[in-house]
């Protein structure tokens, strides 16, 4: 039979691969085509599959489908409904996307497009800036905003991304070109190595600048073949480079700086920064949560009670700047549905689990830690771009083991 949808799976689902460069109406956009392509392909082969694997990937949406539901008083309670349905649109395309398409040498393809889409990014970024401005005002940090970080998140009119979405996909990359050396001798890949944790460092996202750190110890001593003395020679030397760069140069230092300085120092007026806001985003998610601890208040009121929260405990203004929504989404499934929907979605963390044990690849489960730690200190998958990068590796993943498994 001549399948004539499946010939465009060949072009729509790289495509999907260099979503960092994409504003999320374009992403939006490429996963209405592929959705429109697979539903004409699966007319054409009337196979469609719909079971219970898929049903508990799906679980996060059903949760945030259930409670909306529950709490229904106005249009405005399905509003986040849109937040969450990627993670209904992944696991069904995915699942019914013929597993050909998730070859070896396909995802190879695919994480390359990623890679240099990532470079593409960067360089752009760095020709950008140093149009501006001056080297030296590459770790300048005034007002607590590093210069650099500051022109990436609110100054460059394109390619624009967190700089924390961009560094866990710059870890995602470095991990690759380390296998890629280990297992394939590809040594061409340092460079990568060591332009992707540049700009870890130099866009100066905490979080992953320190899983950055502790990936490379990781494997120094448990995937290099080396000796005991080079082991220990190389991590002493990561070590000292690291720590220079935490004591020396301004923009990383502050950025550690502010970490222990400002835990205990609530935001005063203009006097705050990600440390102290994140403290104050806990307190009163948490004061939150402990009164509609079983049920909680509905994910569409979570923004507007935490903004109640900020105004009665802090004499500040870094609520009235920008909307802060609870940067932890453990507590934003708990204080939007309850203890119960905090449970029911473990079951999805669960089945994850379970799955990236099934993989049982080094890449994978790296990518996997890092993403689900950072769902401690951001909305990672609230946000469009933190979803779709998750559900993006995971499924490619998952697929690629099920068409192994296919052919054995």
């Amino acid at each position: 039979m001549n399948i004539r949808f499946d010939k465009f799976f060949y072009f729509l689902i790289p495509v999907l691969f260099i979503f960092p460069l994409l504003k999320e109406s374009f992403i939006s956009l490429m996963i209405i085509l592929l959705s429109v392509n697979t539903l004409f392909y699966l007319l054409q082969t009337k196979k469609f599959s719909l079971n219970k694997e898929i049903l508990i990937f799906t679980i996060p949406f059903l949760i945030v489908l259930f409670v909306s539901v529950i709490k229904f008083e106005s249009l405005n309670d399905l509003k986040p409904l849109q937040n969450a349905l990627l993670f209904l649109i992944f696991p069904v395309l995915f699942f019914n996307i013929p597993k050909k398409h998730f070859s070896l040498e396909k995802i190879n393809l695919y994480f390359e497009i990623l890679k240099y889409t990532l470079l593409i990014i960067a360089l752009t970024y760095y020709f950008s800036f140093f149009y501006y401005y001056d080297f030296n005002d590459l770790f300048v940090y005034k007002y607590n905003i590093p210069k650099f970080r500051d022109y990436i998140y609110n100054e460059i009119p394109f390619f624009k991304i967190h700089p924390t979405y961009y560094t866990s996909i710059a870890l995602f990359s470095i991990t690759r070109s380390f296998d890629q050396i280990i297992n394939k001798k590809k040594y061409s890949e340092l460079f990568f190595i060591v332009f992707f944790s540049f700009t870890i460092f130099t866009f100066l996202a905490k979080f992953n600048l320190i899983f950055l750190l502790i990936l490379f110890g990781y494997i120094v001593f448990f995937r290099l073949k080396l000796t005991s003395f080079k082991k220990i020679t190389l991590s002493i030397l990561i070590f000292l480079f690291s720590l220079s760069c935490i004591l020396y140069i301004p923009g990383i230092k502050n950025r550690f700086y502010e970490m222990v300085n400002s835990y205990n120092n609530p935001p005063i007026g203009m006097e705050y920064d990600s440390t102290n806001i994140r403290v104050s985003i806990i307190k009163c998610s948490s004061s939150i949560a402990k009164e509609n601890f079983w049920f909680g208040i509905g994910y569409n009121n979570i923004e507007s009670e935490l903004l109640q929260c900020y105004k009665e405990n802090f004499q500040s203004n870094f609520y009235k700047e920008k909307k802060y929504l609870t940067h932890n989404y453990f507590m934003y499934i708990l204080l939007g549905g309850g203890v119960i929907s905090l449970l029911i979605y473990l079951l999805f963390l669960y089945k994850v689990f379970v799955n990236i044990k099934f993989i049982n690849t080094f890449l994978l489960t790296v990518t996997m830690i890092n993403i689900f730690l950072l769902n401690f200190t951001e909305d990672f998958f609230y946000r469009q771009k933190g979803l779709f990068y998750f559900s993006l590796i995971f499924f490619t993943f998952l697929m690629h083991k099920k068409q192994i498994s296919n052919h054995e």
